[in-house]
């Protein structure tokens, strides 16, 4: 039966039985997750409003405070629109002669972005910069949260702190562009950042041709318990996973310490960078059946780009595969599958007798 985590909602943690082994399956985002800041969306978004007013709680308030202490505040970034931030505004606003009414609107917003790009400062990084990986700060590593951003590899704050949100932006650029998947920015990635075409994120009717490539592109990664979740405020794709709940015989637990993605996390990452779809907003494999893209389908129905829960009914659920469709070398059907701690996504023979879905915009 699947693991319950104590005071966690459930995350995909692979099949029942391998979970008491080995820590599969679905770890889910933590109680502290709850409270971790939303992930920053940038302010000149449609997602955003056109006035932030306090008390306004999202992603467009993480990247308001980012801004804000770019520029000499030193707010705790929590995406909550509090008195501080109100405060920040207020002084933001009277040092760049706005109306210093504490109402981020689009005066000042242009007014801030200008005035934090200015600060992170813009460098070369394949001439000004060593080898970037967690850890770094400062402008070589706001350049580079900048260009992720060009690629669409995450929704990073430009803070100048490449931390665990960074680092996943850097594996999925890394993971889209056949680059090897390590988090380090070196030489190859750096070319690839200055040579490569920027494309927007796949909208409209989904393509199951784009989601299966984004699967395969993770080809590779490891398991992690909780991994691709966004416990940490990153967006989609490989991230540090976490430790709370996790019983597998491979100890010490790597979770913390190593990147990749669960289940849930590679279904989500497929559909994020083949659909634009950010399934259950990085939620467990319960939650995403409840997804208003997912549309219940017979297994006689299936077709590539589908996905198949497991679990003791269509929305209590432990594992999730991506149908990848039938292989035109041996015939068989295959699916893309993270399955357990101390594997790796894989793409490998279809297991059939679960819940299956299909993902439209």
């Amino acid at each position: 039966m699947p693991i319950l985590l104590p005071t966690r909602r459930r995350l995909s943690l692979g099949l029942a039985l391998a979970a008491a082994l080995t820590g599969v399956g679905a770890y889910t985002a933590s109680s502290a997750a709850a409270t971790a800041a939303p992930t920053p969306i940038p302010l000149t978004s449609p997602a955003c409003p056109a006035n932030l007013l306090q008390g306004e709680y999202d992603g467009c308030v993480t990247q308001l405070q980012s801004e804000l202490n770019l520029t000499g505040a030193t707010l705790t970034v929590d995406g909550q629109f509090g008195p501080a931030t109100g405060t920040a505004v207020r002084n933001f606003q009277t040092s760049h002669a706005l109306t210093a009414d504490g109402i981020v609107g689009p005066a000042t917003k242009s007014a801030l972005d200008t005035a934090a790009a200015a600060a992170s400062g813009t460098v070369d990084l394949r001439t000004q910069c060593g080898d970037l990986r967690t850890g770094a700060t400062g402008s070589c590593a706001s350049t580079l949260q900048t260009m992720l951003n060009t690629f669409h590899a995450g929704h990073l704050a430009v803070d100048g702190q490449f931390g665990p949100a960074t680092d996943t932006a850097v594996r999925n650029f890394q993971a889209s562009h056949a680059l090897p998947i390590d988090g380090v920015v070196g030489a190859t990635t750096k070319t690839a950042l200055y040579t490569a075409t920027p494309v927007p994120l796949p909208s409209g009717p989904v393509d199951p041709t784009k989601v299966l490539n984004a699967a395969k592109s993770y080809l590779g990664v490891p398991y992690v318990w909780g991994g691709g979740h966004s416990m940490r405020g990153e967006g989609p794709g490989p991230s540090l996973g976490t430790c709370d709940g996790y019983t597998g015989s491979i100890q010490p637990c790597p979770a913390d310490t190593t990147a990749g993605m669960d289940c849930s996390g590679l279904v989500r990452a497929a559909y994020w960078f083949g659909a634009g779809i950010d399934l259950a907003n990085g939620g467990d494999t319960n939650q995403q059946t409840l997804d208003r893209h997912l549309t219940p389908i017979t297994e006689s129905e299936r077709r590539p780009g589908d996905v198949e829960y497991f679990g003791t009914d269509a929305h209590t659920t432990h594992h999730v595969v991506l149908y990848a469709g039938t292989d035109p070398g041996t015939g068989a059907d295959m699916m893309y599958e993270a399955k357990e701690t101390g594997s790796y996504v894989h793409y490998v023979g279809l297991h059939t007798g679960g819940f299956w879905y299909r993902v439209s915009a």
